[in-house]
């Protein structure tokens, strides 16, 4: 008899050409749909004669039809029984299993909703080399109180993975040890696989998969079937499936699951997490280490950490008998071809820890399209990873990998090249991206630079933020490499972006190197520009060493004073003067305030006068003769109202808001409440022309409810207090972040209570 004779498999053939269902042809032959459903399973291999002339009756076979039915079942009778079954048993589940309740909990989830009367649960998990599929799937597949459980390991990355034919034969035999032979079309061996497992609670592990095709004829139509499938691959093409991704362990967990392994060695709990993080909280390298430790008597903990410090080193000491990181990392790069190769490999030249395409674009030396594609290929193989945010990293193993394939497969001048090709492009992108903030340039003016085209203020601050880990390492090179006029370039492009990003910790970096380089230029106007720069830093961002802040303030001036740029000297006191007052050095602080005013005005400097004209008001309310600051502030509101003095708009409003701000205090500190609600009311409209104005709304609002309550409007301060209520959201808070304004808040709803209180008990 021809292995595809078998009475089975002619019976499902019959019963598919005659468009029966099994309930259907129950129902013609008289026979049970159970019954027929083992038959055609295998199950049943000698069914009595009778029962096959009913089915034949049922099935309306004509003579040869009938003939050859009858004949297959009786050669399946006269069969010598099959031999033992395959039951293709899960693999043993490691017994320190750690973590991962969340992920266990969402299977288990999906998995109870497996019925016969819907689809099977199918359960796609994915994840990096090392971050432990296998062990989470046999976990989940044990957890469950199932009746069956089967694994199979597709062996996707090997040379020659498992066919879709050589998966189900396997099943088929798994379940069905009396099926003698399986179908060589791939269809019909499915629907014989399907026809087994109908109606049974199994679960199915599907390991480590290369492709959808490769495991989608398995996948059963209905359940109570479930299937796990494991890839380093997404396998995105799957359809209606549950999608789980494995990333590298919480540090908790980490650290638990080292522990257990290492529970004898006498580690550290910071020991511990100090292993666990140069392990990435990958689980395979952390068995693999623990287990170099407990191998070796000789070794401590702080022995282990030293090797595994040295990151020449890490990958070849993340070994332990046949378990190897490297190993596991070289399976998936060998899935790698061409651009995308190429591009794995550069991206350890990334010096933040993460990129954005365009960057991934000049690195590979490809188009952006081509890029995309590549990236979306790594990340298809769990070999980077997209963050939220829409930016690309892999984690510190993967980087040493990508490194160490770098250097093995490209020469050092083809490294350098792409070095020196990618700080070309970041600093010149920072120079463009920078002057769409500069009221000389501007959008439209500022340039353009390969691969990313800015066209907006926003996309040039998104993209200076995004990148800063990236460009301030290349600001750093090249400060190193003697490229002084070029770090001053980058910082001269970024002076007006900062007043959007003041408080960003990497201008100390930015100003610092540039201060240096002009240093070295030997050019006395440029460091006093950059002098100044930095005591900006120290002033406005970092708010801390405010003798640093000073000390540059003064080299500042000094320096401008030997160049005998009186604009230049303007600036130089301005900075003396507000690092004189964050040191609360008032009275010293007036007499640099009124050089710098007087400065800029011989000099025409429009944004000058305004800021210095602040300083000097600020110094006199410092130093204790708030009125006598009345009529700078009002200087500055006619300075910037004045066409012939009005600084550019933007600096215009904020100083408009600045003096009507402390005019207000002015007169709520003198007791004047009808003069400090008149300021008030004046701050409103021009603090709405701020840009981004929630935040300086919330606190003039503040003032104003203040103010009434003073002169007894209650109503009116509640009004304030409900319209910054309206604004927290916006500010991110503002409120209840700022701990001095929060207790004003607290003190302005007692005493209106109070108010009320009084009230209703007249």
């Amino acid at each position: 008899m021809a292995d595809d004779d078998a009475f089975g498999v002619l019976l499902r053939r019959f019963r598919a050409s005659a468009d029966l269902t099994i309930e259907q042809l129950a129902e013609a032959s008289g026979v049970s749909d159970r019954s027929i459903s083992d038959m055609e399973r295998g199950v049943s291999r000698r069914p009595r004669p009778r029962t096959v002339e009913a089915l034949a009756d049922g099935l309306d076979l004509g003579e040869a039809d009938r003939e050859a039915l009858l004949t297959s079942a009786r050669e399946g009778r006269n069969a010598p029984p099959a031999a033992p079954a395959n039951k293709s048993p899960l693999p043993r589940q490691v017994a320190d299993f750690t973590g991962r309740a969340a992920e266990l909990a969402a299977v288990a989830r999906w998995a109870d909703q497996a019925n016969d009367r819907s689809p099977a649960p199918v359960v796609a998990i994915s994840g990096t080399a090392g971050v432990g599929k296998t062990t989470f799937a046999v976990r989940a597949a044990q957890t469950w109180p199932i009746e069956e459980q089967l694994f199979v390991d597709l062996r996707g990355l090997d040379a020659k993975p498992l066919s879709p034919l050589t998966v189900l034969s396997r099943l088929i035999r798994a379940v069905s040890p009396a099926v003698r032979a399986v179908p060589r079309d791939v269809d019909e061996s499915s629907a014989l696989w399907h026809s087994l497992i109908r109606g049974r609670r199994v679960v199915i592990v599907l390991d480590n998969a290369i492709s959808e095709s490769q495991v989608r004829p398995v996948l059963p139509p209905h359940g109570p079937a479930v299937v796990l499938v494991t890839s380093r691959r997404s396998l995105s093409g799957l359809e209606d499936v549950h999608r789980l991704r494995l990333d590298p362990m919480p540090e908790a967990d980490a650290t638990a699951l080292l522990g257990g392994i290492v529970e004898r060695s006498g580690a550290s709990e910071p020991q511990l997490r100090r292993i666990a993080e140069l392990c990435v909280h990958i689980p395979l390298a952390l068995r693999i280490a623990g287990n170099r430790l407990v191998s070796r008597p000789g070794w401590t903990a702080d022995d282990l950490i030293a090797r595994l410090a040295a990151q020449e080193r890490r990958l070849d000491a993340l070994a332990a008998g046949d378990l190897q990181i490297k190993a596991a990392f070289d399976l998936s790069y060998q899935q790698l071809s061409g651009v995308t190769r190429r591009l794995f490999r550069r991206l350890a030249l990334v010096p933040g820890s993460s990129t954005g395409a365009e960057l991934a674009a000049v690195l590979v030396e490809e188009p952006l399209m081509v890029t995309e594609d590549a990236l979306d290929d790594l990340i298809e193989l769990s070999l980077l990873q997209q963050r939220p945010d829409g930016r690309f990293d892999f984690h510190d193993l993967l980087r040493l990998y990508a490194s160490s394939a770098l250097d093995r497969e490209e020469s050092a001048a083809d490294r350098a090249a792409a070095v020196r090709r990618r700080d070309d492009w970041l600093l010149d992108t920072v120079i463009v991206a920078g002057r769409h903030f500069e009221p000389d340039y501007g959008p439209g003016k500022a340039g353009t630079t390969e691969v990313i085209e800015l066209t907006s203020t926003a996309e040039a601050s998104d993209w200076l933020r995004a990148e800063a880990e990236n460009w301030v390492p290349a600001l750093h090179t090249a400060a190193a490499d003697g490229a002084d006029q070029r770090v001053i370039d980058v910082a001269e492009a970024l002076h007006w972006f900062g007043d959007s990003w003041f408080m960003w910790a990497g201008w100390e970096d930015v100003y610092s190197l540039s201060a240096q380089a002009a240093e070295r230029l030997g050019d006395d106007s440029l460091r006093a520009v950059h002098e100044g720069y930095l005591a900006w830093v120290y002033i406005a961002t970092t708010q801390e060493n405010l003798d640093a802040a000073l000390s540059h303030a003064q080299v500042a001036l000094e320096c401008a004073v030997r160049t005998g740029d009186r604009r230049q000297i303007g600036w130089a006191n301005y900075y003396v003067s507000w690092a004189l007052k964050s040191q609360g050095r008032h009275a010293e602080q007036i007499g640099f305030s009124r050089a710098a005013v007087a400065d800029f005005r011989a000099v025409g400097d429009l944004e000058g006068v305004p800021n210095a004209l602040i300083q000097l008001g600020m110094a006199m309310i410092g130093n204790g003769d708030g009125d006598a600051a009345i009529p700078v502030f009002e200087e500055i509101i006619a300075v910037v109202h004045d066409p012939a003095t009005a600084p550019p708009t933007h600096i215009a409003r904020l100083a408009e808001h600045a003096a009507l701000t402390f005019l207000t205090g002015i007169e709520e500190e003198a007791g004047r409440w009808a003069n400090a609600l008149r300021r008030a009311d004046e701050t409103i409209p021009v603090t709405a022309l701020l840009p981004e104005p929630s935040g300086y709304m919330v606190k003039v609002l503040m003032h104003r409810a203040e103010i009434n309550a003073e002169l007894g409007d209650y109503e009116a301060a509640r009004a304030d207090l409900a319209t910054m209520e309206s604004l927290r959201e916006a500010t991110s808070n503002l409120v209840s972040r700022d701990h001095r304004l929060r207790e004003r808040v607290e003190k302005l709803e007692h005493a209106l209570a109070a108010h009320d209180a009084t009230q209703s008990s007249r």
